[in-house]
């Protein structure tokens, strides 16, 4: 291996190894299938092995990446995401709060869009600022759609209730 090529494999594995359980249980969570969760996370980092130096950011393109590969799936599938029932104890280093499937679960109503930034900051633990490189969306946009989302998802939850 040349120089360079370590150096993208030492970056993509300290992503791995500090992303990729959080990472998954994102994709989990946003799309209620282990089998999408387990290609969309491995495809990304495989995605970003191939792609190497064509990367800048590791961490923001592999999870960008992992969400756009589920949500290809999902739709190939005709799916909405969150099925049946969303085990969370199935996610590697699980420890997710009780009643997390049943919220998940009543989510599902939202459009995947909305979904998809309510789990990347609720589940995934990413700060609304911090998503803007990831999605690649504007700050300020981004804070606008998170809000909305909330909005939404506190109406679908209240009528759960």
């Amino acid at each position: 291996m040349t120089e360079r090529t370590d150096d993208v494999v030492l970056r993509l594995r300290d992503v791995y190894e500090a992303d990729h359980a959080r990472l998954w249980r994102s994709v989990y969570a946003f799309g209620g299938s282990r089998d999408v969760a387990d290609d969309a996370t491995a495809e990304a980092f495989a995605q970003a092995l191939r792609r190497g130096d064509e990367i800048r950011d590791v961490q923001a393109w592999v999870w960008r990446s992992a969400f756009a590969i589920a949500r290809g799936q999902l739709g190939a599938r005709g799916d909405r995401g969150v099925g049946d029932s969303v085990d969370m104890s199935a996610a590697p280093n699980a420890a997710e709060p009780d009643g997390l499937a049943h919220v998940l679960d009543a989510l599902s109503e939202l459009e995947l869009a909305d979904r998809e930034l309510l789990v990347l900051c609720h589940v995934g633990g990413w700060r609304p600022s911090e998503l803007a490189p990831i999605l690649g969306v504007a700050g300020p946009v981004l804070r606008v759609r998170l809000h909305r989302a909330t909005r939404r998802a506190r109406v679908i939850l209240e009528e759960e209730v």
